[in-house]
């Protein structure tokens, strides 16, 4: 079954569609004017370094975690 299109936007649709202004029922943009700016920010911003090398501040802050759950897990059996 196919149904024809009003060639006119008032006389198809909804009756509360009908009422609206024009402008709420306009396009709205693919990225927000926010969206974009971060966007072209983001595209400045240098490449990130290999992230493949483990540190010494990374092993640490493991090993702090490590211990913490660990500890968290002692107290709850015990």
């Amino acid at each position: 079954m196919t149904r024809s299109r009003a060639l006119n936007p008032e006389l198809a649709g909804h009756p509360f569609r009908r009422t609206l202004p024009a402008h709420v029922l306009s396009r709205l943009p693919v990225f927000e004017p926010e969206v974009i700016a971060a966007m072209r920010k983001a595209e400045l911003r240098s490449q990130d370094v290999e992230g493949r090398k483990l540190t010494l501040q990374d092993v640490k802050d493991f090993l702090l975690a490590y211990c913490a759950c660990f500890l968290a897990v002692m107290v709850f059996i015990t």
